[in-house]
Parts: C-alpha cells; structure tokens; sequence
C-alpha cells in the first residue's frame, strides 16, 4: 500500500510537470465548475421560486425534472472541459503546443459522444439520487445507515467502471456506451493502481486545501477577532485562503485528469509519454493476476 502511494507520488510530480509547461489546462475545471454554478442558479432559483422544491411531500415531479436537467447540463459542462483538457493533454504528450482554442475545437469535434456520455452519467447520477432520497425518507436507524452505505459502494463501483470513459471519448470519440464497454475492460485488466493513484492526487489536493485553509483561515479571523484596523486585513487574508483553496481544487482537478489520460495512453500502448518515466508507469500500471476481457 505503501509502496503504491509513492509511486503515485511520482506520477503525481510528473503530472505537474505537465502542467507547469501547460498553465491553461488549469482553466478548464474553472470553465466547469462557473458553469455548473450558472446552471444550479438559474435552475434552483426557478425551481424554489415555484415551490417545487418545498412542501410536505419533498420534492415534486417538476423538481424531479428541474434535477435532471441540472445533472445533464452539470455533467456536460463537466465533460465537454475534460475532453477539452485531455486533448491538450494529448498535444502536450506528443510534443506540441496545446492552445486552448485548439483545445475547445477538439472537444467542438467530440459533441455527440460527450452528449451521449452526460445522458448516460446524468440518468445514473439521478438514480442514484433518487435511492438516496428514498432511503432517507422510508429507513430509519441502522437501516438508513446500511442502505446508504450500499448505495455507496454502487456508486463506488460506477465510478470505478468509468474511469477511463472520458480519455477514451476524447482519444476515440466513441460513443458512450462504447466508451464505458472499453473503459471496464481495461479496468478490469488492469486492475488496482490507477484508482490508487487518482485517490493519491486527491489525498494530496486535500493536505494543500488543508494546509493553506489552516494557514489564511485561522490567521483571518484572528484579524478579525481583533477588530479596528486588522479587521481589514483579516478579511483580504480570509478572500486570499479562499481564492488559493479554488485555486488547488483547480490545479487538483487538471492533475487528476492528466493522470487518467497518462495511465489509459500507457494501457493501450505500453509505451510512457514524455515526461513519465517508463518505469513509474510500467510499476504503477500493471495487469492484474486475473485479467480477462470482456
């Protein structure tokens, strides 16, 4: 396990190098999330405005309808700049300069797979909601607590079934159902350390939100706390810790994304892109004792 986590902290100081010669790939999960904030908006705002969100029997089928559409809308925002970002990804890798308009284009060239792909993770997103929701409402005690954690783990197994759908659609441009049938396949050849090092990025992302929340947070509103003139202060340090935790969570998610698209170009090539060493990926990419396809 140990082990494990070291390499990937190799992938992950490779990863960034990737980023530091490409800065802009960071914009992409900023693109994503200002959409999906624009989206919960207008949505949610609508939504309440009419009530269906409210009363005693929670939320109403047009709720339900406003939900969907969130997760769709959610989804492909999310999607289209992943893709956007892994052809860059992929530009880099091979040598090139990635632009972000070139980028944009490419993602413009993968509209019907990434439209599939935000159907498909949006209906199992809402599914997986709504037995959520059920649980929640109809479980009490020790049954809400078992139900939630087998919902859980469904949706555990999801994202683990998925992994590589969207370096495929971006690599491929197959479809969604496609791109999930090949994504499971080489999970399941290729089982264990990408999921170990994706949680390994996370892990790293979450000590930096951490560390710098901590450092800006505590310092803030000690300013504050203090009054008069440091209060100013105080609050410009609290704007700063919360403009850097963006700003991690960013970087975080770009990293994640070069990682998967590093680890699926290594799985249908065996070849390490630039600057990955072969021996980072040829440890931390291994076929699994009992592989099979599909």
């Amino acid at each position: 396990m140990f082990e494990s986590i070291g390499r990937s902290w190799h992938l992950f100081k490779d990863s960034l190098a990737v980023l530091r010669q490409e800065p802009v790939l960071a914009v992409f999960p900023v693109i994503a999330f200002t959409a999906s904030v624009l989206v919960a908006g207008v949505l949610g705002g609508f939504a309440f405005a009419l009530g269906w969100f409210g009363g005693a029997d929670g939320i109403s089928p047009s709720g339900w309808v406003a939900i969907a559409l969130f997760y769709f809308c959610s989804y492909f925002a999310a999607i289209y700049c992943q893709v956007a970002l892994i052809s860059a990804v992929r530009e880099r890798l091979a040598g090139r300069d990635a632009t972000f308009g070139a980028s944009i284009a490419a993602a413009n060239r993968r509209l019907g797979a990434i439209t599939s792909w935000a159907i498909i993770a949006a209906i199992v997103g809402l599914i997986l909601r709504i037995l959520d929701e059920v649980a929640r409402r109809n479980t009490r005690g020790w049954g809400r607590i078992v139900a939630q954690i087998i919902i859980g783990m469904l949706g555990a197994a999801w994202s683990l079934a998925v992994f590589f759908v969207i370096p495929i659609i971006a690599y491929e441009g197959v479809g969604g159902f496609e791109a999930i049938r090949r994504s499971l396949r080489i999970v399941r050849q290729r089982w264990g350390e990408a999921v170990i090092g994706n949680a390994g990025i996370g892990l790293f992302v979450v000590l930096a939100v951490i560390a710098v929340g901590l450092a800006f947070g505590v310092i803030g509103i000690l300013m504050v706390s203090a009054g008069g003139a440091a209060v100013w202060l105080g609050v410009a340090m609290l704007v700063a810790g919360a403009l850097g935790i963006a700003g991690i969570i960013a970087v975080g998610s770009a990293l994640q994304s070069i990682y998967t698209a590093v680890l699926y170009q290594y799985a249908i090539t065996g070849e390490a892109p630039a600057y990955f060493a072969q021996e980072d990926l040829r440890s931390a990419f291994r076929p699994a004792p009992t592989a099979s396809g599909i």
